[in-house]
C-alpha cells in the first residue's frame, strides 16, 4: 500500500512552494463562493443572456449550413454507390461469358 504514504502524495514540492499553492487554492475557493452568494446584477444577467442567443443562433446557423450541405453529399454518395454496383454486375457479367467461352 506505497500509494497511502505521505511521500507518495507529495509531488516534489517544497514547504513554501506547497504553502502558497494552498494558499492560492483558498484565495481561489473565497472568490467563487463570494460570486456565488452576490446577487447577480441584473444588466449583467442580460449581457449574459443576450450573448447566450447569439451564441445559440450562430450555432444553429451553422448547423443549418451543415445540413443543407449534407444533402446534395449524401445524394452524390447514393448515386456513387448504386453506379458502382451496376459496373460490377457488368463486370461480372462480362467474366461469365469469358468463363462459358462466349462472345461478347
Amino acid at each position: 500500500m506505497q500509494q497511502n504514504s505521505p511521500s507518495f502524495l507529495n509531488p516534489g514540492l517544497s514547504k513554501a512552494e506547497k504553502d502558497d499553492l494552498e494558499k492560492m487554492i483558498g484565495q481561489f475557493r473565497d472568490e467563487q463562493k463570494k460570486t456565488r452568494d452576490e446577487p447577480a446584477d441584473l444588466e449583467t444577467l442580460k449581457k449574459q443572456i443576450e450573448a447566450i442567443n447569439k451564441r445559440l443562433a450562430y450555432l444553429t446557423n451553422m448547423f443549418l449550413t451543415l445540413d443543407k450541405r449534407m444533402e446534395p453529399l449524401y445524394e452524390t454518395i447514393r448515386l456513387t454507390c448504386q453506379k458502382s454496383d451496376i459496373l460490377n454486375q457488368r463486370i461480372n457479367a462480362i467474366i461469365d461469358a469469358l468463363r462459358n467461352g462466349e462472345e461478347i
